[in-house]
């Protein structure tokens, strides 16, 4: 391990994520989702904008001409995404939502096949099986009867939609972003993002405008330094460094986190929460790679690609 204080940096970042999910289920019983979204975005662009300014620019001429594209991204990955998960978590757990978000990454391969036109191999599949696997016992509660009458949670629905609207957010830019940095891309995003949000908000929450209590203002300035200021900072330096296949593999670090801190909090662990996130762990280690098997394995599905 050639840089310690890289690989801590990347397990904070899961352990604040981890966080987000039980700080906004307690901000939500304060203040409205769309509240809570807003301002924590409002919060992270005003503190990540100046960062990216003085580190790499604003190009502006480049940001219009990927306008289209980054307001999709906004519209999708932050509207859409912060508002799935916030309303999921009003009828979900913290940890229920952290285990279906954790299926994100192997989400992630399948759209990015589809879109980007990126081969996915055997071993990729089997990933994408068990941690869809993982995510139905999750939201079934284990439970055939539930599965058969298909009476899932709404909220467990929401935050699967919401990882829905990520990994469409993840697989955009490669394609169809041109001369911006990733992190150019996030600061531009997680703006536009808050402007949506607010503009939202500023219709439907009459009291959007008035300061929130103590304690929602506490909760959403930790989403908003911890959660997204800091941990997109330091995610981003992980994925130049190692790259973003080996961070990649952090991210299941995050179930595992929202479940210790579930615990601390005097919540219990059901035994298809943990069934679900064996399966899940499973799955994103094997679509990453961190898990390999014979090369037949690793050869390319054409048929998923077309």
């Amino acid at each position: 391990m050639r840089n310690p204080w890289l690989y801590l940096k990347l397990v904070l970042t899961t352990l604040f994520w981890a966080a987000v999910f039980h700080v906004a289920k307690y901000a939500i019983a304060i203040v409205s989702p769309l509240y809570a979204g807003a301002w924590r975005f409002i919060g992270a662009a005003a503190v990540l904008l100046p960062l990216v300014a003085l580190r790499e620019g604003l190009p502006l001429r480049a940001m219009r001409k990927n306008a289209p594209v980054l307001l999709l991204m906004s519209a999708v990955g932050v509207l859409g995404f912060n508002l799935s998960l916030f309303y999921g978590l009003r009828q979900t757990s913290a940890v229920n939502g952290a285990l279906i978000m954790a299926f994100n990454p192997a989400l992630t391969v399948a759209l990015s096949g589809l879109i980007n036109r990126e081969p996915v191999s055997g071993r990729q599949l089997l990933g994408l099986l068990l941690s869809l696997g993982g995510v139905i016992v999750v939201i079934s509660r284990g439970s055939w009867h539930t599965l058969a009458a298909m009476s899932f949670s709404g909220g467990d629905l929401l935050v699967l939609l919401g990882s829905l609207g990520w990994a469409t957010y993840s697989v955009l830019p490669k394609r169809f972003v041109r001369g911006l940095s990733t992190l150019q891309v996030t600061g531009s995003t997680i703006a536009a993002g808050a402007a949506l949000m607010a503009a939202c908000a500023a219709v439907v929450t009459p009291d959007f405008l008035q300061p929130p209590p103590l304690p929602a203002a506490i909760a959403i300035a930790f989403m908003s330094l911890f959660g997204s200021v800091l941990a997109y900072l330091w995610w981003n330096e992980g994925v130049r460094v190692l790259g973003a296949t080996s961070v990649a593999v952090f991210i299941n670090l995050v179930p595992i986190f929202a479940a210790l801190l579930g615990l601390l909090l005097g919540q219990t662990i059901a035994w298809a929460q943990l069934a679900g996130a064996a399966l899940v762990i499973c799955g994103v280690l094997i679509t990453t790679g961190a898990i390999r098997f014979s090369p037949l394995a690793s050869r390319p599905v054409p048929v998923a690609c077309r």
